[in-house]
Formats: structure tokens, sequence, C-alpha cells
């Protein structure tokens, strides 16, 4: 292991999947009062091969990312955490995660992925990377050149790469090690969240601690109340982008509650997507192996996501999906 400075990093990281509950997971750790999430939750500093997408967020050079993790709040915290769900996907970050912190700890979050895509795209398009409203066209459209896209990375709109979670989980158990990493399935937390607490808890070493708030965060309901205003201010002319990135990066990293009423006025509420059942069954053809391979990494059924169902409970290895009530997030 190679130290990159005496600064203070991370040892604990929140890595994906995207619209898998890691907004929520992230909320109950921040509320722990042994944690430290960083502010904002997802730095991105380790995705070195999301290169735009780093400077973008203003978290690109190693003094930047530290000083999330120091002060006196930080200091007196076990344990501190970067929430950056890019990491799950990017060949870089958790091999220099590893290269570089000791003994780091991995969280994963894992959903349906027929879900999970469904609302990662409304996700993609309110941050501007996606140009193509409706998803089953870009998903048909598949993953654009570099130079076809002005998304901050055309990784980003690799929607197959995003959905093969058994693949991501492989890789990160194979080189971090399976003691190191934590799973959470999504389904788990919707049905059965002190749980998902109690377990969390226990992979960090922490003492039990009441439930926290298990209200839904980070929903797939919203969109831009100005497009012209949100387009200014995440894609600035280049006249005044070095101001509107340090106003960005300011309102990113402040937790005054004024600045956080003028970010609620920016969005308006809007439908969730949907998809119709001929593109919900492609999508679960085209996912099964990986969802079974995600099934046997975790040692539990989770076929019935490939059947129009939800995973079986997490105490039970074989079986068919249950059923349960819509999901929200």
């Amino acid at each position: 292991m190679t130290q990159l400075s005496s600064e203070p990093l991370p040892g604990v990281y929140l890595i994906g999947a995207p619209k898998a509950g890691t907004t929520s997971v992230a909320a109950w750790l921040a509320g722990h009062p042994d944690v430290h999430v960083s502010q904002p939750k997802e730095p991105f500093f380790w995705a070195s091969d999301y290169p735009r997408m780093r400077e973008h967020y203003g978290f690109a050079d190693r003094e930047t990312y530290s000083s999330l993790f120091r002060d006196e709040v930080a200091d007196g915290r076990r344990h501190r955490v970067d929430a950056s769900t890019t990491y799950l996907y990017s060949q870089q970050a958790v091999p220099d995660i590893l290269e570089h912190v000791s003994d780091p700890r991995f969280l994963v979050c894992v959903r349906n992925p027929v879900d999970l895509l469904v609302s990662y795209h409304r996700t993609q398009v309110v941050a501007l990377n996606e140009p193509e409203g409706d998803f089953a066209r870009a998903w048909r459209r598949g993953r654009p050149a570099a130079g076809e896209t002005s998304a901050l990375d055309a990784k980003l709109l690799d929607y197959d790469t995003v959905g093969r979670q058994g693949a991501a989980v492989e890789r990160v158990q194979r080189l971090a090690g399976p003691e190191r990493v934590h799973v959470v399935v999504f389904d788990d937390l919707v049905a059965d969240p002190r749980q998902v607490w109690d377990r969390l808890l226990g992979f960090l070493g922490l003492a039990p601690r009441p439930l926290p708030d298990v209200s839904q965060h980070n929903p797939s309901n919203k969109t831009a109340r100005w497009e012209g205003l949100r387009r200014t201010l995440h894609r600035p002319p280049p006249a005044i982008a070095p101001g509107v990135r340090r106003l960005r990066q300011w309102a990113r990293t402040t937790d005054s509650a004024a600045v956080g009423r003028v970010k609620d006025l920016l969005w308006k509420p809007t439908e969730r997507p949907r998809i119709d059942d001929d593109l919900r069954r492609e999508l679960e053809a085209t996912f099964t192996d990986d969802v079974e391979r995600l099934g046997r990494l975790l040692g539990r059924d989770l076929t019935g996501w490939t059947r129009g169902a939800y995973a079986g409970p997490a105490d039970t290895p074989a079986g068919p999906g249950v059923s349960q009530p819509e999901v929200r997030f």
C-alpha cells in the first residue's frame, strides 16, 4: 500500500449501485455519531477514468478531496465515508483505493436491474448527460461514442454495464476480498430496514443504534423547474464557467439550510418513469444471467427479479421471489 499523503482519507466507500438506495444508506450513516459522510456525498475523486466528471464536480485534486474529511467533527469520528456511486463501475477507483488506503471497507447497494435502469435513466436526463428523454430509445441506442455525446462521460450512458451489478460486485470482491465487501439488497431496505441497519452496523464494527428515519431519499419524481437555468449552472458557456464552477462547488459543500431551500425550489414534481411490459420482458431476459451470478455471490435467490417479482427474503437462499408493494425510490 502506498499512502497518498498524511491527509485524512475515508476508510469506508459506498460505491453504488446508483438508484439502489445509496442515498438512504448514506443518510443513515451520516446520522450516526461515529460516522462522517462527506458533503457532498459523491466527490468522485477516485474515478480517475471519468476525468470530466471529476473536474465538473470539483474534487479532482488530493487537497480539495481530503478537505472534505479534515475538520474537528470528522476527526472525532471512527469512520469517514465517501459515497460516490461511479466507483462501482470505474476501472480505476477500487484498485487505487486499495493501493492508497489501509484496510478499506466497501458497501454496495443492488437492485432489480430493470427498475434501477429506468430510474437511473431519468437521473441522467436531469443531470444533462442523456439527451434522449425516452428510456426505450436510449436503451436501444446503446452507449454512444465519446465524440457523439455531450455527457460528462459516455460510460454514464452505458445502460447495459450499469445494469450488470453481478459482474460489478464480483469484480469488487475479487479485488478487495469478500470480507471487505458488504452488499445491501434494495428489497431488504424496503421490507426490513431494521435488519439492514443492524447488519450494516455489524459490518462496520459499530455498536447498535436505533433505526434512523426510513423516509425515502432521492426519488425519481422530479425535474428541473427552469431548464435554461439548470443548463447554465451545469453546462455554462466558457466565459462564465470558472465563476459558475466556484458557485456550484460552494453550494455542494455548504450545510446552510437556506441554500438547501433554494435548491429545493429549482425542482418541480413530475411523474415517475415507466416502461411497457414488452420492454420489461426484454430487459429481464437481458439480465437473467447476471442476476443469477449476483444471487450466487450473495448466496440467495434473486431470480424473482427476472420474473416480474421481488427477491426472496434475505434468510431464504432458495425459492421464488415474493411480491412486495410498489417501491418508490
